[in-house]
């Protein structure tokens, strides 16, 4: 069977389809002169104690959830290593 062949009408969809670009990003938009007047803006007052701002707050509840995940593989990996090594568990076909 032969290799169905895009026509001429497909090619040019495609290259419309490849070639297109957002009117709207390409646009510049307008700015706006905002004058703030000096005498209504409240300074911020400065706090004397050093805070620490913490930017990934999730990261130590994972990381000691991935800590206990790994310690209890590797336990049950210790108790079964010795099941097997003092031959409580047998398994078939398995020989220590």
């Amino acid at each position: 069977m032969a290799k169905k062949r895009k026509t001429r009408e497909q090619k040019k969809l495609a290259d419309l389809r490849h070639t297109f670009t957002h009117s709207v990003v390409n646009q510049t938009l307008p700015e706006a002169k905002i004058q703030l007047k000096t005498e209504n803006i409240i300074k911020p007052q400065i706090r004397t104690q050093a805070t620490s701002i913490n930017a990934y707050p999730y990261l130590a509840k994972d990381l000691s959830k991935t800590a206990v995940l790994t310690a209890a593989i590797l336990i049950s990996q210790f108790i079964l290593f010795f099941l097997l090594k003092n031959h409580t568990l047998m398994i078939p076909g398995l020989s220590y």
